[in-house]
């Protein structure tokens, strides 16, 4: 049979994307988080199950992708509802009240769904370096300089780079951990924002492939 005759394959990766490994890792760290175990307890203490897996899949979702495959966006978006599912209900056997699990739910279901998506969308393009960059500046990147700071090097910071950190969601979730009061808008008007920029890059992109 000659080369020509031969079906062609595609290849796996295309089809169905590299396995979710990131998710599934993310998967048994966030189960750590809800077991009734004394360590666990003792350690986390009083503070939010919710917002401690809210903090680890909007992290982990929210990552610039790489170009081939998507399967982190679809498995791990389904995992990581069903585990936050399960840590609102821990929250509210433990005595929290329905309205402040709610409070902190809803920005993070959005969270959830704008980043992740605008990370599927800039991936294996241009703008895949740009989300990167916006990524690391506004979601990771500055709040972890800012906590080094305070934290090891015992630095004030000045209010023009809190105001910086404030604008990052994992920063807003982390202030909810033991019941914070910040309202959320800052970083969501930062997630949409992401999102807009790779969508707008996206439609432009499409349209110079057709031209």
């Amino acid at each position: 049979m000659s080369s020509d005759s031969r079906p062609h394959h595609t290849p796996l990766c295309e089809e169905v994307g590299h396995p979710p490994l990131m998710s599934l890792l993310c998967l048994v760290l966030s189960v750590g988080f809800l077991l009734p175990m004394e360590a666990v307890e003792g350690s986390l203490g009083a503070s939010s199950r919710f917002a401690w897996c809210a903090l680890l899949w909007t992290a982990t979702l929210s990552l610039p992708q790489a170009a081939c495959g998507t399967a982190r966006w679809t498995v791990g978006l389904g995992l990581g509802l069903c585990v936050l599912g399960l840590a609102a209900q821990l929250d509210l056997s433990s005595g929290r009240s329905a309205s402040d699990v709610w409070a902190l739910a809803w920005p993070t279901l959005l969270f959830l769904f704008l980043l992740p998506a605008a990370a599927a969308r800039a991936k294996g393009s241009k703008r895949a370096v740009h989300y990167a960059l916006l990524w690391f500046l506004f979601i990771v990147g500055t709040p972890l300089f800012a906590h080094a700071l305070e934290i090891w090097g015992g630095m004030m910071l000045p209010r023009w780079f809190e105001f910086i950190c404030s604008a990052s969601p994992l920063d807003w979730i982390a202030s909810q951990l033991n019941g914070g009061g910040e309202e959320p808008w800052l970083p969501l008007g930062v997630a949409v924002l992401l999102f807009a920029v790779t969508a707008v890059a996206g439609l432009e992109g499409e349209a110079e492939s057709e031209a």
